[in-house]
């Protein structure tokens, strides 16, 4: 946490502080960059102000674990000594940054109760989103850790290959292979290469691609057979503490060319180009102003609606991606929640639109990164039909 670029982006933005407030480490933002560890169960506060020294304000009975901060350290004992040195500690403020969300539009940064809010609202200092600011400091990758993802993305190919190319090799030799089997396939193929993931690969033929989360098991899972549309779904990252996710989403269909139904090559055809409006979309815009990734969504959403597909495009268009497969960072959203966090440079996410309908399931999954010159697709080839395996 550098203290010193935190200020600049409060004097920049014209902000008094950036006042950090948790209960029982509720607020993950402010228990990450702040280094807590340990069992948390009492309220602490943690103000950057614009300028000058950050002061921490915690419980007598937990003070040890906030010592390593720096600044000025405050205990307390007692919600009545808390409020007063609150007070002392924002008086001449007139609006600080805390994990608050308007209307509660996005709850990835809204991690502070009302309550809090309006306590600080009653010293008469006003409170607004830190979201463009947790983006700014959580979630913008550095060199180091783009390059884990660009390696990362090597791997994912490569798995993805082996991946179709065994299920081809299968139903020529007439040797039954399962969903489940793909994806412990892939997933052990992570592990031999060092690297991890959150959850098993999705592979999932027909109808269950229709569902944008089956997870195929042992005991649930269907053999995949000549006539089958498949989509295959995998992530994953280099097993280290800056490891950066790839994550990618691609579709085959178990015979010809020739023999891929004219209904699925129109639907895919749908999501191809509503993915590439988001990424001409992002291209166009970046240079000229500040983007935000519910316009993102937006843009790729009409692409679906126009088509006639609009119904059965039912998540956002994409996430996040830092260390953790679903990142800090913003989303391109406007769907499920209104994200209008800037996208800045440093920031890596997903873009996936999918039709997903009760016999079957598209979607096609890329990754940008946002670079000071613009926007980066860094999983190429971008898949443009689906892939024949026969």
């Amino acid at each position: 946490m550098d203290i010193g670029q935190i200020q600049g982006y409060l004097k920049e933005h014209q902000l008094d502080g950036w006042l950090m407030a948790d209960f029982h480490a509720r607020n993950s933002v402010a228990v990450e960059m702040l280094g807590l560890i340990g069992v948390l169960t009492r309220r602490s506060f943690y103000f950057i102000p614009v300028e000058g020294t950050p002061v921490g304000l915690a419980p007598e009975i937990e003070k040890a674990k906030f010592q390593h901060l720096p600044g000025t350290l405050i205990p307390f004992a007692g919600y009545r000594a808390m409020e007063k040195e609150l007070t002392l500690i924002i008086k001449g403020c007139k609006c600080v940054a805390m994990e608050y969300s308007y209307m509660g539009r996005l709850p990835y940064i809204g991690l502070v109760d009302a309550g809090t809010v309006e306590l600080v609202r009653s010293m008469g200092v006003d409170v607004v989103s830190s979201a463009d600011l947790v983006a700014a400091f959580q979630a913008r990758l550095t060199g180091e850790q783009i390059a884990t993802h660009r390696d990362a993305v090597l791997k994912l190919y490569e798995a993805k290959d082996d991946a179709f190319a065994f299920i081809a090799q299968s139903l020529k030799d007439s040797t039954p292979v399962t969903e489940y089997d793909i994806s412990q396939r892939i997933f052990e193929r992570f592990g031999k290469h060092g690297m991890i993931c959150d959850f098993p690969p999705i592979c999932a033929v027909d109808g269950n691609a229709g569902n944008p989360h089956y997870q195929p098991t042992a005991e649930r899972s269907t053999r995949i057979a000549k006539g089958h549309l498949v989509l295959i779904d995998l992530w994953a990252r280099h097993d280290s503490e800056i490891g950066i996710y790839g994550d990618i989403t691609w579709m085959a269909y178990a015979g010809s060319k020739d023999e891929i139904p004219e209904r699925y090559v129109s639907m895919f055809d749908v999501i191809v180009r509503a993915r590439d409006k988001a990424i001409s979309f992002l291209e166009e815009n970046l240079p000229i102003r500040p983007v935000y990734g519910s316009e993102v969504d937006d843009a790729c959403r009409q692409v679906v609606i126009d088509a006639g597909f609009g119904e059965f495009f039912t998540h956002r268009t994409g996430h996040s991606i830092t260390t953790a497969a679903h990142g800090s960072g913003p989303n391109i959203d406007n769907l499920e929640t209104e994200d209008r966090r800037i996208l800045q440079p440093g920031h890596l996410f997903s873009i996936e639109p999918g039709i997903y309908k009760s016999d079957c399931g598209f979607r096609t999954e890329i990754d940008c990164l946002i670079t000071p010159d613009g926007c980066e697709v860094t999983t190429k080839p971008l898949q443009t039909e689906i892939l024949p395996l026969l």
